[in-house]
């Protein structure tokens, strides 16, 4: 028993033994090694520093009065007063403003044209550009071009409040182009008659869809 217990104490002081070699062993390394990690550590900052003196902190500031932000806050709202007459006493405002200086070399006719002259004049912004009308349908009978007296009467109308503007004819023809042009063309014909010019007529067509409309494009 006695055997075991000397054996147990031999085997820990030989890993203390053996981890302090290796600490050294490693710190030999470290010096051979040299550079940054050989050095000892810098000291942390502000070590060699003294202690502060708290009798240097300043008290702490006395509590404004009662009533002073409210005092404050009325004297803000209600601006700044008007001088007094005696303050103004013995001011003299001048009725013309001073001659302009001569210099030499430069001669200033009108102080006030020049400077409106230096003055750069803003460009105006261009008007938008007023957007299209709504479009008036035109209602054809199924497979025909032929246009309804009624019809031609609406288009009269709008060909009556053009005032200048394009007007936009547009046909469909129910999967036909054929008839959609030719929807479109009576369309055109209605409104020269109404006195429309022809390059003010712009035609358009589609094959889907049915009838056609006119429209006004400024």
């Amino acid at each position: 028993m006695l055997e075991r217990r000397y054996a147990a104490l031999f085997g820990i002081l030989a890993v203390t033994s053996l981890l302090g070699g290796c600490s050294q062993s490693i710190h030999l390394y470290h010096e051979a090694e040299g550079g940054a990690i050989a050095q000892n550590r810098q000291p942390p900052p502000g070590a060699n520093l003294p202690y502060p003196n708290l009798a240097d902190v300043p008290p702490p500031l006395a509590p404004a009065a009662p009533g002073a932000q409210a005092a404050i806050t009325a004297q803000a709202r209600g601006g700044v007063s008007a001088p007094s007459a005696g303050a103004l006493a013995g001011l003299t405002l001048p009725t013309a403003p001073p001659p302009v200086p001569k210099v030499p070399g430069v001669s200033v006719a009108n102080p006030k044209a020049a400077s409106a002259q230096a003055l750069p004049v803003a460009a105006q912004p261009a008007a938008a550009p007023k957007p299209p009308g709504p479009p008036v349908s035109v209602a054809f009978r199924p497979g025909s071009a032929l246009l309804p007296y009624d019809q031609q009467t609406l288009i009269q109308g709008v060909a009556a409040h053009r005032k200048g503007a394009l007007i936009r004819v547009c046909g469909f023809g129910g999967g036909s182009l054929s008839l959609a042009l030719a929807r479109a063309q009576r369309m055109a014909d209605a409104l020269t008659a109404a006195g429309v010019p022809g390059k003010d007529i712009k035609i358009n067509a589609f094959p889907a869809g049915s009838g056609g409309f006119v429209q006004l494009v400024y």
